[in-house]
């Protein structure tokens, strides 16, 4: 059964077809995300203060590709990935043609992600911020000016992103909120 978050009236669940898990992946992308990922395992358990989960980054890109290809989004919209850590999304969002922009609060990661970034000649930004606003000393980034947000929620934090989306969101932006290995949720904020 899919877990209910609460109610949220701005949002509508996008339903995403099986279709798009299969939209081809190109060999360097895939080369990309090993690499990363082998980079990503010599952090241990020290990245993001113990608080860093990698993502299913092949399906994130698989569902980026797809709201490009289905024309719900185009190249050149603004993506946000709240929570970047190494800034893989990010970058593969770049890769895609979204102007893209990473937040991250542990240092070291951001630090990280503009290396992997200018490894990959990629134009992905990434600022030391918070989703946040209780987390002192930071910029504030929320889903103000954005066309897609992506987000890997900790268990427990999904109905604090869903709110956080409905209420900074612009109408016809989308979250993509990775749930785990392929369960991303797909949301529309619907109107103002």
């Amino acid at each position: 059964m899919v877990q209910d978050y609460g109610v949220y009236p701005l949002l509508e669940r996008v339903v995403v077809p099986l279709e798009a898990g299969d939209l081809p992946v190109p060999p360097f992308v895939d080369c990309f995300i090993h690499d990363a990922e082998e980079r990503a395992e010599m952090y241990g358990a020290s990245a993001g203060n113990g608080r860093f989960l990698p993502g299913d980054y092949r399906y994130a890109f698989q569902l980026l590709q797809w709201l490009l290809r289905s024309r719900m989004r185009k190249k050149g919209d603004a993506f946000l990935e709240w929570g970047s850590g190494q800034g893989m999304v990010t970058i593969l969002a770049t890769i895609l043609g979204y102007t893209a922009l990473g937040v991250e609060v542990d240092e070291n990661l951001v630090m990280e992600s503009r290396l992997l970034a200018a490894r990959y000649d990629t134009l992905a930004k990434f600022e030391h911020g918070t989703y946040d606003e209780r987390v002192p000393d930071l910029d504030v980034f929320t889903a103000e000016n954005q066309d897609v947000v992506y987000v890997y929620p900790w268990p427990g934090e999904e109905a604090f992103f869903l709110q956080l989306f409905e209420e900074t969101a612009p109408a016809g932006a989308y979250l993509m909120m990775c749930l785990g290995p392929e369960d991303i949720r797909l949301y529309r904020k619907e109107k103002e």
